[in-house]
């Protein structure tokens, strides 16, 4: 039902959201091609913290923005699927002094989450790559639960502790 749709709260990358109506005249979702747009804006508001939790993260131009918030002070932490521990663009990050941890294990780490401040999270099928930004069918709903916002943040620490640990993971930080 289009009524309990807010536009602010829903993301929707442009593969899924199309230019055209739902069919519904008093719908007032506005279905366009400028998600990947709003995605930038809401990562490039955030002023205390970014926690960012993703399957992939391989999209130069996201990385970009996450560089561009460390050094404006923004406390940044990664974590990613050890799939692609040694990519070009993930170097790029760690070369900013932006700490990523990985699983390392047979299984996939396989979240795709963010938490921007504190106060809201970004979560979905939306993997940091070049195929959701372009051709996949992705989506990302941006949510101001203090309740989910907390469950999330404790699921990112849980993993942030347990990758940290040398014995059974790997880490980008420095001994």
């Amino acid at each position: 039902d289009c009524n309990t749709v807010r536009q602010s709260d829903y993301l929707m990358h442009q593969a899924v959201v199309s230019t055209q109506s739902t069919g519904d005249p008093k719908c007032q979702f506005k279905h366009n091609p400028q998600s990947l747009a709003r995605l930038e804006a809401i990562l490039k508001s955030a002023t205390v913290s970014l926690e960012v939790c993703m399957f992939v993260i391989a999209s130069k131009q996201l990385i970009d923005i996450i560089i561009e918030a460390h050094a404006r002070g923004v406390k940044v932490r990664c974590i990613s699927d050890n799939q692609d521990m040694d990519g070009a663009v993930l170097r790029s990050l760690r070369s900013q002094g932006i700490v990523i941890r990985f699983d390392k294990s047979d299984y996939l780490m396989h979240h795709k989450f963010v938490v921007v401040d504190n106060k809201m999270v970004l979560t979905g099928s939306y993997n940091f790559s070049r195929g959701g930004m372009g051709v996949n069918r992705e989506n990302i709903i941006m949510v101001h639960s203090r309740h989910i916002v907390s469950a999330y943040l404790k699921e990112f620490q849980d993993m942030w502790d347990l990758y940290g640990t040398k014995k059974s993971h790997t880490t980008s930080e420095k001994a």
